[in-house]
């Protein structure tokens, strides 16, 4: 058999490891031989690498020593893809690869090992082994790479499925088993290979329940917007070698085409709508979950009181898609058990829309009550005296005793609130004993719906206090508010930094974000312009920081997902490459061309981190070398002191 790419060097560099480690001997005592780095080397195979008009119903493929087969089954993928499972097992120092159903007729296959072949006692792996054959008498080499990526935040997606279509069809990608598959490695890089000459549809899938089908609604895809059509082309390189005549010799390689393709997967937003979960967590509160959006279609109705008007108050989460039911009537709220009837839209089988009903029973046992109750009377009999209306307590948007000079300071209510007297409230510097109240803006926050705002052009360094007369709010139960008092502080002007974003390449509505620099990348800041120019994010905690951009295609102020169906692209997104560290009272400008790149790829580099990293490299290689410098030392002494030499070192 010829061997071909890395089986001549893997060859050669096992011999060559073995001439090294037999040639070398050590004076001092003997300290063990190095470890094991060298993968298994691939001595021969059947059929033969690349062969053609194979009729076999197996694969085997011999090393140089036994191999670990544990990773194999996972990660092995066959291309095009196979209905059975293949068995997979070894006999002596040969991996075999059996099948289980016909191959077939004049197809290439492809089995991707990636890097699950490693050998059986140190776990060395050949990185990205590839094997492949033909059944007839040509075999295909066309090829397909490119990287898959989260369309949101563009995360490298590993094990990621890629599948390519013959059938172009629109339907194809429900219905077909595709023709040639792939999955991802851990930077989310595919490679399809061995392709027959024709046209193809590109897509990905999360697939879930393994069966090669996208499951509209259930799994995540991507597509690419175009048809591939694989070529190949051998570009060559001209040289001329200057001997006694001039010689010209013809280097070269083979490009392919497309070039490297991107695939941003998404899921799509169809609505399926149905009442995930339904929970009764108090005598006064109910939490309702849909998979989608309920705004203006929630309706709930009592069936087991008569009629009460205005007996609950609804509060949304952000996304509309989950709420609250506060009970406001105390008729229903002592009812243990309430029937009540929840309507929503929801989609036929013509997916139309209709009222969909759903009879729900919400259960509440106050068993903590039941109890208390018990023990009211007195061993006289007599009842005790009830205790005091209840009152409820603030809580702050605060997570310490700092207010940041450009965040505004939010009260948060346990329950809604019916009314809220902002007269009652008084905001003073603390030092100022005669209490003089400083003028601020109060409003209802806009997203949180139990937050009130405190809007003021805070002080750098100052101490503030805010005192909250009782009975300052109602809220809808009847209950009053506590007395609320609380000291903060504002930090120094200069404890924080600036970044300023210079924009060119802006030829559309645009969404700037400063995220955090973690995965959760939680937006800190965020700034929409349509035009060239500044943007400043000021008032920065000294940290790291990522910035981000979404291209706002649709104006609406946030990110869209992609549509398959209406064949829409998710909105682009893209990164400055690089962690940003802001520093106190430190102004900084960043400059960054804004034309959407379809080939951009994230890869966030923190550049104090990598230069961290390198120093403790150095340093520990420094160490090492130095361990080895003495134990060379050693060895040479102990080596002179045995022998029957001069003794100088004795």
């Amino acid at each position: 058999m010829k061997t071909e790419g890395k089986i001549p060097f893997l060859i050669v560099a096992a011999f060559a490891w073995i001439v090294i480690v037999s040639s070398c001997a050590n004076v001092g005592m003997p300290e063990g031989g190095p470890r094991d780095t060298i993968p298994p080397v691939l001595l021969n195979t059947v059929p033969g690498y690349k062969s053609v008009n194979y009729k076999g119903d197996e694969v085997k493929i011999t090393f140089n020593e036994f191999i670990n087969t544990d990773a194999i089954s996972e990660a092995l993928v066959i291309s095009p893809p196979m209905i059975k499972k293949p068995l997979i097992r070894t006999k002596s120092k040969t991996l075999v690869i059996e099948f289980n159903e016909n191959l077939k007729d004049s197809t290439t296959y492809s089995l991707d090992f990636k890097s699950s072949v490693a050998d059986n006692n140190e776990k060395n792996p050949i990185e990205d082994f590839r094997f492949s054959f033909s059944t007839g008498n040509i075999y295909d080499s066309l090829k397909i790479a490119g990287t898959l990526a989260a369309a949101f935040n563009l995360k490298p997606i590993e094990n990621g499925l890629v599948l390519l279509h013959s059938n172009l069809h629109d339907s194809a990608v429900f219905r077909v088993r595709p023709s040639y598959i792939a999955k991802t490695n851990k930077d989310g890089q595919f490679l399809i290979d061995n392709i027959a000459p024709g046209k193809y549809h590109l897509f990905s899938l999360n697939d879930a329940n393994n069966n090669l089908l996208y499951d509209e609604g259930a799994e995540e895809i991507a597509f690419y917007d175009s048809l591939i059509v694989p070529t190949s082309e051998f570009i060559s390189e001209v040289d001329t070698i200057k001997t006694a005549t001039d010689t010209i010799v013809v280097f070269g390689h083979t490009h392919f085409y497309p070039e490297d393709v991107m695939l941003q997967q998404f899921t799509e937003d169809l609505f399926n709508q149905y009442l995930e979960s339904y929970e009764r967590d108090s005598r006064f509160k109910c939490t309702f979950v849909f998979a989608e959006s309920v705004k203006d279609s929630f309706g709930l109705r009592l069936l087991n009181t008569k009629p009460i008007e205005n007996w609950y108050l609804k509060e949304y989460t952000e996304t509309m898609d989950s709420l609250i039911i506060w009970i406001a009537d105390t008729t229903a709220a002592k009812l243990d058990t309430l029937i009540a009837e929840v309507s929503y839209f929801q989609l036929d089988s013509l997916e139309k829309v209709f009222i969909k009903n759903d009879t729900l029973l919400l259960t509440f046992r106050d068993m903590e009550k039941e109890q208390l109750q018990k023990k009211k009377k007195t061993k006289d009999g007599k009842e005790e005296i009830p205790e005091p209306k209840e009152q409820f307590t603030w809580k702050t948007s605060l997570t310490g005793s700092t207010v940041e000079l450009n965040k505004k300071l939010g009260l948060i209510a346990p329950e809604p609130v019916f009314t809220f007297d902002s007269t009652l409230i008084l905001l003073y510097h603390t030092e100022d004993t005669l209490k003089t109240p400083l003028k601020f803006k109060f409003e209802k926050d806009t997203v949180e719906w139990r937050r009130y705002n405190i809007d003021f052009p805070w002080q750098p360094a100052t101490d503030y206090s805010i005192a909250v007369d009782s009975a300052a709010a109602i809220n809808i139960f009847g209950f009053s508010s506590k007395k609320f008092n609380l000291k903060f502080t504002t930090r120094e002007e200069d404890f924080y930094g600036s970044v300023t974003l210079n924009l060119t390449g802006v030829n559309e509505q645009i969404i700037l974000q400063l995220l955090t620099n973690n995965d959760d990348e939680k937006v800190v800041e965020k700034r929409i312009t349509d035009k060239n120019g500044q943007v400043l994010f000021d008032y920065l905690l000294p940290e790291k920081y990522r910035v981000k951009v979404i291209y706002d295609r649709n104006k609406n102020g946030k990110w869209d997902t992609g549509s398959f169906q209406d064949k829409s692209q998710p909105e682009r997104v893209m990164y400055i490459n690089q962690v940003h560290k802001v520093r106190s009272n430190w102004e900084e400008t960043l400059n960054w061309y804004l034309t959407p790149d379809d080939k951009f790829i994230k890869k966030i580099r923190d550049l104090e981190e990598e230069e961290k990293k390198r120093k403790e490299a150095e340093e520990k290689a420094k160490k090492e070398h130095e361990d080895g410098d003495r134990q060379e030392r050693q060895n040479f002494i102990q080596g002179s002191g045995s022998g029957t030499g001069s003794g100088i070192f004795r």
